[in-house]
């Protein structure tokens, strides 16, 4: 893939400040901006994983003559999400490509009935849902640990890198390349 470019269709945040508050014991006078850590930590956990959070419209172009088998770069991918495939013709334009379908899931996969003839334009929705209680628990908890951690870190010359049990969380929704 040569460029993947995010663009949010949920509005709010992953992990709610009261949620967060209260994983962090902290006080309502001490509140104020976390959800500047919220936007941090759920952007961190979300490229570390490659994935989307909150709905997200995906849009991603690939390599000239890209395989049957495409292995889209950002999950999860639920059934009957909106998907559109285009060529991207060498003066700029577009011609809509037919013949696939796609394998949803955590790990989507763009399957073609031939092999596409040149470079693709790939545009579909991902994500776990439109609030963040889609979000599955885990990974909420590791947006609260990383958040935490970025929190205690404010004022500090150390730099804030990511909890072990963040990174164990996050492990789990990674995608193994061989």
């Amino acid at each position: 893939m040569l460029t993947i470019e995010r663009t949010p269709i949920a509005t709010g945040p992953a992990v709610e400040a009261a949620y967060l508050n209260a994983h962090m014991r902290l006080d309502e006078d001490l509140s104020d901006g976390v959800e500047l850590y919220v936007e941090a930590a759920s952007a961190e956990v979300e490229g570390y994983c490659a994935l989307a959070l909150l709905d997200q419209t995906i849009t991603t172009t690939t390599d000239n003559l890209p395989d049957q088998h495409l292995s889209l770069p950002i999950g999860p991918v639920a059934a009957g999400a909106t998907i559109t495939v285009d060529m991207l013709e060498m003066d700029g334009t577009t011609t809509p490509v037919e013949g696939y379908w796609l394998e949803y899931g955590r790990y989507p996969v763009l399957h073609f009935t031939s092999t596409p003839g040149g470079r693709l334009r790939i545009s579909y929705t991902a994500g776990y849902g439109d609030t963040s209680t889609a979000i599955p628990n885990d990974l909420r908890m590791a947006i609260c640990d990383l958040a935490s951690r970025l929190y205690d870190y404010q004022a500090s010359d150390k730099a804030a890198t990511m909890p072990a049990a963040t990174a164990r969380i996050c492990a789990r929704y990674r995608r193994l390349k061989l």
